[in-house]
């Protein structure tokens, strides 16, 4: 007490600030950039700072594993964030121990390191579980006990990892302590120790301890007491670098394990019970990517940034050769051994200009359209008028779209009595719309080929609402993002396993695999007007065209000559799927490979490869026409004397995810907002910018089009606190906001409008 009362205070502040947390805290900030990234993303994840479009936190903040949130997919994060925690530790003590050389002298080295290693952990850890207290209460609805529970699952999972790691380094890691009983003409001839572990570049550590040495003047003895750092000075270098060899060779053994680890989850993603939680996933991924760093580092030190650069270059401008790493995704079904399609300028325009093709797609049509006429005949009868034909347009938007769309129109379609559907002759949109409306155009074919089928069940409700995220972030973790080296196969063909795999699989299992069939399954029920046709449109990354898919020949749509009286040669935008890979098998097309290509939404799923010369390459059709409209218009323009001679005018039921006339927030004048203006505002304004050319469109229409045209719209306009995520997750809290448009006013009044015209 006495002696501790006669410092001055200076050396009070010296021992402040020159305490052994804080001079690691100021090395990661000086020396350790690379690991303070994987922090940053970590914290932005969490936070919801980042990918917060994509719904990238929710997966942290409340985990599935198994298709159940559950302690027990806490616990696997937990657990996963202590192998993150211990990686974050070896790879500080492995490239900068020697610069506190005093840690050699204590009694468990690396254990007394970790612990004063706790400032970035400590701060990630209480930042996860405030954030995910909140985000369960507000989000997912959940009562106090199931919320403690869960936090329980994520400390449990978190503690045991890091009590085997103590376990395994106490009993193993030595301090000087132990060789000072050696022999000492030994120690002698071993001045200069060589340090290295199985992935590190020997190293001469002992030259480096006292010229590199930061200084330390307290530390963390234990989690509640705090001793002064003794010199290293009167210890042999040999000796000190002797027991940081020895620890070393004990973190390597983690480091091979941790890669062996990395390799057997991702072989066995297909067993649901190694997928992980996407959290779990991401944080091994960090953990992995932390190891290789740290090699890299020990062999070029200060090169490392110049290397990453350089090594993108030479990548870069070597993937097309390098077969290994240019991996191609595949639409699955389609025959990729088969001639390559020819895609080339003359070859589209000889399709689009085609008319003995068009003619005879556009019978075919004729064709569809009566038998959805007698469909209606009782009905003319009974009303004395001609049957509305009813076109219905769906927007993209993740799973919030595919949930609205799906619960606005069967819950539209059982108060009309089945109705909407009857007098639907086309679906056309993007995104996860199309997928709401795939799935109950599948349940309404269900309904009509067995009269015991019930469609408007709450459990389709919650099977299109469930997660699609999971899978494809644990499959860019562990597979995509390395050498995609696992394969798939679907009947005689393989393909390339990746995240759009994980995403279709996923898809299926959601859907009770009702959705598991091939685009041929669907020519005979939309030919005898069972169900609706349905036209998916990729965008064609290459020229910006559109890939028209759809069981039925239109080569009709394709068709954009102007008429007799403009002189002008149009170029060809459109672009066929079944004429274009005619010899690809292309009615073997996987549905949901078709549904992917038309919800490839950039990054989240890999651009779709098609096997053309040269490749056509695809991606969501939000792009081009998010609404489905200019389908709709085309469609219309090509029918337009048959639907003016047949029905009483048709009802265009518009659903959107998103609102049509919404107020735009003030930007607020930053200098990162200035610089990012013309670019922020282009894709800020994306929906409202076709919004508008759709409208110019449709008042155009007025001009060539005879008959009525009515236009509903089934708008999810929730307010401003209860805003839904583009994601392909859902909260239960977005959950109940969509399904609460459903008794909203608007949505009541284009429900009623539609019993007025489908009488």
């Amino acid at each position: 007490m006495n002696a501790a009362a006669n410092i001055s205070a200076r050396q009070r502040l010296e021992r402040v600030v020159y305490f052994f947390p804080l001079q690691l805290l100021f090395l990661h900030f000086k020396k350790n950039l690379f690991l303070l990234f994987f922090w940053v993303l970590l914290f932005g994840y969490t936070l919801n700072y980042f990918a917060a479009r994509y719904g990238v936190a929710y997966q942290f903040l409340y985990p599935e594993y198994v298709g159940q949130n559950s302690l027990f997919a806490f616990a696997m994060v937990g657990f996963a964030l202590g192998g993150f925690i211990l990686a974050f530790n070896l790879y500080t003590y492995i490239l900068h121990g020697y610069r506190f050389p005093f840690i050699a002298t204590l009694n468990r080295p690396f254990l007394k390191f970790s612990v004063n290693n706790f400032i970035i952990p400590f701060s990630f850890v209480l930042t996860y579980i405030f954030a995910s207290i909140k985000f369960q209460q507000t989000q997912e609805l959940l009562g106090d006990e199931r919320i403690a529970m869960n936090i329980f699952g994520f400390m449990l999972g978190m503690f045991s990892f890091l009590l085997i790691s103590l376990l395994y380094f106490r009993f193993t890691n030595k301090n000087v302590l132990s060789y000072e009983t050696a022999d000492q003409e030994k120690r002698k001839k071993t001045r200069e120790e060589m340090v290295k572990t199985n992935l590190h570049r020997r190293a001469q550590w002992g030259s480096g301890f006292h010229k590199n040495e930061w200084r330390v003047e307290t530390y963390l003895a234990s989690w509640y007491r705090v001793k002064l750092a003794r010199t290293a000075h009167h210890y042999d270098r040999g000796l000190l670098a002797k027991v940081l060899a020895q620890n070393h060779l004990n973190a390597s053994i983690f480091e091979l394990l941790l890669i062996a680890s990395f390799i057997l989850i991702g072989s066995l993603g297909e067993n649901p019970y190694f997928v992980l939680p996407a959290a779990a996933s991401v944080m091994l991924l960090f953990t992995m990517l932390l190891m290789l760093i740290s090699a890299l580092h020990s062999w070029i030190r200060g090169w490392t940034v110049t290397v990453f650069v350089l090594v993108f270059v030479v990548i870069n401008f070597s993937m097309p050769q390098l077969g290994f790493l240019n991996v191609e995704n595949h639409a699955y079904g389609l025959d990729y051994d088969a001639p390559m399609a020819n895609y080339d300028k003359d070859y589209i325009l000889s399709l689009n200009n085609n008319d003995s093709m068009a003619t005879a797609d556009f019978k075919l049509t004729v064709g569809i359209l009566n038998n959805w006429r007698r469909k209606h005949q009782a009905e003319a009868i009974r009303t004395g008028q001609k049957p509305k034909l009813v076109i219905i347009n769906t927007s993209g938007g993740g799973s919030r779209s595919a949930l609205w769309t799906f619960s606005s129109l069967s819950y539209a379609d059982s108060i009309l009595g089945g109705r909407l559907f009857n007098h639907a002759a086309l679906i056309s949109g993007s995104s996860g719309g199309m997928i709401g409306a795939a799935y109950l155009r599948e349940l309404k074919l269900q309904e009509a080929q067995d009269s015991l089928a019930v469609i408007h069940r709450s459990t389709h409700l919650t099977r299109i609402g469930q997660d699609l995220l999971n899978p494809i972030i644990f499959s860019i973790a562990t597979n995509d993002f390395f050498v995609r080296y696992q394969k798939v196969q679907d009947g005689d063909r393989e393909y390339t396993k990746d995240r759009a795999w994980a995403f279709e699989k996923r898809l299926n299992e959601n859907t009770d695999y009702l959705l598991d069939k091939r685009l041929g399954d669907y020519v005979e029920p939309e030919q005898k007007g069972i169900i609706p046709m349905m036209v998916m449109a990729p965008t064609i990354v290459n020229d910006g065209r559109r890939l028209l898919i759809s069981a039925q020949p239109c080569s009709y749509l394709t068709q954009n000559k102007p008429i007799s009286t403009v002189n002008y040669e149009a170029i060809g935008e459109d672009v066929e799927f079944l004429r274009l890979f005619r010899d690809q098998d292309p009615y073997n097309l996987k549905f949901t490979s078709a549904l992917r290509m038309n919800a490839t939404f950039p990054y989240v799923l890999p651009i779709v490869t098609l096997p053309s010369e040269p490749p056509v390459e695809v991606m969501d059709a939000g792009m081009r026409d998010n609404f489905g409209m200019k389908t709709t218009l085309q469609f219309l323009y090509t029918f337009r004397n048959w639907i003016n001679t047949n029905t009483s005018g048709v009802v265009i039921l518009q659903v959107r995810d998103v609102q049509r006339n919404s107020e735009r927030q003030r930007i607020q004048q930053t200098l990162f907002n200035r610089v990012m203006a013309p670019l922020g505002s282009v894709y800020g304004n994306f929906t409202r910018m076709q919004d508008y050319n759709n409208d110019q469109l449709i008042r155009y229409l007025s001009a060539w089009f005879e008959n009525d045209i009515d236009i509903v719209t089934f708008q999810l306009a929730p307010s401003k606190e209860s805003s839904v995520s583009l994601s392909w997750h859902l909260t239960s809290t977005e959950k109940q906001t969509i399904r609460r448009e459903l008794n909203s006013e608007e949505f009541t009044g284009a429900v009623e409008t539609l019993e007025t015209l489908l009488p």
